[in-house]
């Protein structure tokens, strides 16, 4: 389990259960070591204190072994118990941010050990769990020192203590670790899932009860050093002198002042020595001889000033109690020493050179400093806490400090700023294998020395650290502001949320620093975008993906279709939207989004692509490309035979580029445009009047209503109605689907609006870089399906929206006439009622057999019109639900949805990926806004038959009409008297 001496300690983002041989420097207090004086039992504390010792302070731990704390079981209970979903922005954001970080655990095979106390009752447990493996739990073993062998059978049972904490290791998994993948859902649907194959191991069965927390700790250190456990491993008796040994050297007084703590010096060789299978390594004799050795030199009055120190001490005996007080730990590094100079701890040594007079400056303790950071170690996740405890430190002090040497955030050395020449000097940073920060005490001198600073009326006010502090309140306004934050925005942020009184440049200069550092990650993210794509390859393997670099390396386009369209388009509304939109990062792009709808009318994005070049018709072929290369549906037959067309139809928002790639690509689809953006055209042409009559024409079925809207049209602009009428009728207006049967059905949709709503649900992930961008679209796309899958689960026959449409039109039908025009030839003239005065009866031809009619509604929806539902009630005598059951397409059933939610995206965790070193990020040429001319205007032919009224004025000769490059003044030539207009 430990791999040989040398090897590097790799972690995760974060501890898995707050596993204690991957935490920094634990310790314990007096009140924990107490118990183990009598038949007590011990507080997990300590047992996590003792596998801190005997661990990771001996050996580097495996990287793929999960070592729990003892008190894992109610780590577990907490974070089950919470919700990506609260009302509490703040439990909210936590629970996406564990999220984040512990999906690093289901990237491979790992094995999870830990002690656990449950129900004032201690065993141990080895998990081993693998997303890759089908049964996901490939080992799940329970070693409990009260049970007894020999029993009818091993398996765990459900009521007891290990399987509530098995239970809860396997909610918290599904939650945390495997959220987003199927095994998440396997887990949720099974709460009891990882009690199929937990089994009892074999053990050493402990005598009395209560030394089982000693027992799980020694079952652990056996099973991590590889030891098989039996009944015989260790006996009571090594755990009694276990206990006895550990209550010994943590109880005991150190004797001399130059012997070091006996609890620092508690090691792991110590711990192996009180058994069998571990015996083997070295034991801690030669440390226990140290600690009990007594000091020939050490007289009796100075022993008892040791014991109180308190009481009738000089200052020299106060800082030597100091000094071996914060005496460094033996894996720190230790100062250098300057031998040459005798030590009095009273004084600060000044080394000016050599042949110098020694400078003896009197210092004083800093007890302000020495109570917040030396008598009780704390431990900083970051850099940003330290400075916090430093500002608290200043306010307490009075103190000035300033930070002397920075280290990439992970250590830091303060100076005093408020004495000349003041030796004091406090380091922090991280230990070898530690990422949490602490004093580092071998290299602090909490003393003061040197005269004040002179300070005076006109006196700099002292400088505020802010470089880094206000990151918080940058990110803070980009999260709620659409438009980029202004310096402002940041004061008024640091001022409510951080309590700072920041300035109007160090706002600006926060902003820039933030600016640049998502610059910095967005620039190497770009050579993660090769192997994010080969393990999205990797995990869907029917899924087509393309990226594309020039040259020199510099991408150029990236495109993405997942495998599961391949089948998830056949139970859709066969109309493609197709549309692009424009990405916000420093880098730029265009994003290309393809969309459909679902039975239930909801958007279901297929495909994207991000490209470096504008909206044109070279983007547009390659990702139209894709998507015929992907999906073979696109370019089926139609399934009726009155139809010309293929299946899929495509609408869009008339761009040049993308009309010319349509033709192009797929000749025999059928292309539609969008009735908004054609009313904006129009509105260009003939104003507001004709823009309203333009989503009319696209959505009437009826002859006399479309001749009424081209009359109006007519009205009011000629130049409007030239416009509409240089467009194809088949390609937008409702009525050439009555005059033209072998057009395909639109399914009522005349606009581009679910491609507008898909850039929408895209706002977020276009603001970032394009591998941010691709993964939080993926992640979108994956997380509306499980949505959605969650919202219809269970749910069959019709949706609501048509059954609610189909029961208006059973209900407006009951006064509609019938008459059936071929006897046995399926045709029926049907006259509806008229439903006021001024209103006309109105009739129209129904065709059964062809499922046609002249009110357009039945052939284009594929659901009975108002016509037909009166037939079928009239003629046939059948009821509603009959109707609902038999004669409405799958295109509106709850079943076609469930099929269509069925599968999913398999997401790419980014901490898996590794950057290829060769591709850069795209090639970003700036330019001035708006579309650029591509012909100089030369000539103005408005103003070539009357001079007089031209706005342009000859700089030379100042009449109008012409410029002074085409003045006859010219160069001196022509006479000066000459009429030029």
């Amino acid at each position: 389990m430990l791999p040989p001496p040398g090897r590097v300690l790799r972690t995760g983002p974060i501890p898995f259960a707050n596993d204690p041989c991957r935490c920094s420097h634990l310790s314990v207090t007096n009140d924990l070591i107490a118990p183990l004086a009598g038949a007590n039992h011990l507080s997990t504390a300590l047992v996590d204190y003792l596998l801190h010792r005997s661990i990771s302070m001996s050996s580097n731990l495996r990287d793929d072994v999960l070592i729990g704390s003892s008190n894992s079981f109610s780590y577990f209970q907490l974070m089950n118990k919470k919700n990506s979903g609260s009302l509490d922005q703040h439990e909210a954001m936590s629970v996406n941010s564990a999220r984040l970080q512990y999906q690093h655990y289901s990237r491979k095979r790992y094995e999870f050990i830990s002690p656990c106390c449950s129900h004032n009752h201690s065993f141990a447990v080895k998990v081993i769990f693998d997303i890759k493996d089908p049964s996901i739990f490939s080992e799940v073993c329970v070693y409990d020192s009260l049970r007894r062998t020999g029993r009818r059978t091993d398996a765990v049972n459900r009521h007891a203590p290990p399987a509530q904490y098995l239970c809860q290791l396997q909610l918290f998994l599904a939650q945390f670790c495997f959220v987003g993948l199927p095994q998440s859902e396997v887990l949720a649907k099974n709460p009891e899932y990882i009690l199929r194959n937990a089994v009892y191991a074999p053990c050493p069965v402990q005598e009395n009860g209560h030394d089982c927390a000693l027992f799980a700790f020694a079952s652990v250190l056996h099973i991590v050093h590889g030891h098989a456990l039996s009944a015989v491993t260790f006996t009571q008796q090594n755990i009694t002198q276990l206990r006895d040994g550990l209550n010994t050297v943590l109880t005991c007084n150190t004797p001399d002042v130059n012997t070091p703590d006996p609890k620092k010096f508690l090691s792991s060789t110590f711990l192996w020595s009180f058994f069998p299978c571990l015996s083997e390594k070295e034991n801690d004799d030669v440390f226990l001889k140290l600690v009990y050795k007594k000091s020939e030199n050490t007289s009796p009055e100075v022993q008892q000033s040791k014991r109180n120190p308190a009481e009738g001490k000089q200052a020299d005996e106060v800082l030597t109690d100091i000094d071996s007080a914060y005496r460094p730990l033996p894996d720190d590094p230790q100062p250098e020493a300057h031998h040459d100079i005798v030590s009095d701890p009273s004084v600060a040594y000044s080394l000016p050179g050599p042949g110098t007079n020694i400078v003896e400056v009197p210092r004083t303790l800093d007890d302000v400093f020495t109570s917040m950071f030396m008598d009780v170690p704390t431990i900083f996740e970051d850099m940003s806490q330290v400075d916090l405890a430093m500002d608290k430190y200043e306010e307490s002090s009075g103190v000035r400090v300033i930070i002397a040497k920075s280290c990439k955030g992970r250590s830091r050395l303060y100076l005093c700023a408020s004495h000349e020449g003041c030796c004091f000097r406090a380091k922090f940073g991280s230990k070898q294998g530690m990422d949490d920060i602490m004093l580092k005490s071998a290299f602090c001198v909490p003393y003061h020395s040197g005269a004040l600073v002179p300070g005076g009326k006109r006196r700099r006010a002292p400088k505020r650290r802010l470089r880094g502090r206000l990151k918080h309140s940058v990110e803070l306004v980009m999260s709620v502001k659409e438009a980029d934050p202004v310096p402002k925005d940041v004061m008024r942020a640091a001022a409510n949320h951080q309590k700072k009184d920041v300035t109007y440049n160090q706002s600006f200069r926060a902003i820039q620093e933030v600016r640049f550092s998502r610059a910095e990650s967005q620039l190497v993210s770009f050579q993660l975008i090769r192997s994010y794509i080969d393990q999205f390859l990797e995990k869907n393997p029917d899924s087509t993906v393309r990226a594309e670099c020039d040259g020199n390396n510099h991408i150029e386009r990236v495109g993405i279709v997942p495998g599961i369209m391949k089948r998830a388009m056949r139970l859709v509304r066969p109309v493609m939207s197709l549309d692009g939109a424009h990405l916000k990062s420093k880098w730029g792009g265009t994003l290309y989004v393809a969309s459909v709808k679902s039975a239930c009318n909801e958007i279901y994005p297929v495909g994207f692509a991000i490209m470096n070049e504008n909206e044109d018709e070279a983007g547009w072929l390659w990702f139209l490309e894709l998507l015929r290369s992907t999906i073979d549906i696109l370019v089926m037959d139609h399934p009726r035979a009155r139809v010309a067309y293929k299946y899929f139809s495509f609408i869009s928002d008339r761009q040049k580029g993308l009309v010319n790639a349509l033709q192009r690509v797929f000749p025999d689809n059928h292309p539609c445009f969008c009735s908004v953006h054609l009313s904006r055209n129009a509105e260009t042409k003939g104003g507001k009047k004709i823009a309203k009559l333009v989503h009319s024409l696209a959505t009437t079925f009826s002859g006399y209503e479309s001749r009424r809207c081209w009359a109006e049209i007519e009205q009011v602009s000629s130049k409007g109605r030239a416009y509409l009428e240089g467009i194809s009728k088949k390609q937008w207006q409702g009525t050439a689907w009555i005059e033209n049967p072998s057009l395909p059905p639109r399914f009522g949709i005349v606009t581009t609006n679910m491609s507008e709503s898909a850039n929408s649900m895209l706002e977020k992930a276009r603001t970032g870089s394009w591998l941010d961008c691709i993964d939080q679209i993926l992640s979108i796309m994956l997380e509306r399906i499980c949505t959605l899958r969650e919202k219809h689960r269970g749910r069959s026959g019709v949706v609501d929206e048509m059954r609610g449409i189909l029961e208006t039109r059973w209900n407006n039908c009951a006064g509609f006439q019938v008459w059936e025009l071929l006897e046995n030839g399926g045709i029926f003239r049907v006259c509806r009622t008229s439903r006021g005065p001024t209103e006309p009866e109105r009739s129209y031809v129904l065709n059964i057999r062809e499922q046609t009619c002249e009110c357009g509604k039945w052939q284009d929806h594929e659901v009975p019109c108002i016509d037909a539902i009166a037939y079928y009630k009239k003629i046939e005598k059948q009821t509603l639900q009959y109707i609902i059951d038999n004669h409405v397409s799958g295109q509106y059933k709850f079943e076609t949805v469930n099929e269509l939610l069925k599968d999913n995206i398999i997401p790419v965790c980014l901490e898996t990926i590794s950057a290829d070193g060769i591709t850069l990020p795209p090639n970003v040429v700036k330019r001035r806004s708006g579309r650029p001319k591509k012909v100089r205007l030369r000539k103005r032919t408005r103003f070539a038959h009357d001079p007089q009224k031209s706005n342009i004025r000859c700089s030379r000769c100042k009449k109008t009409g012409h410029n002074a490059r085409t003045c006859l003044r010219r160069d001196g030539g022509g006479n000066a008297d000459l009429d030029l207009s």
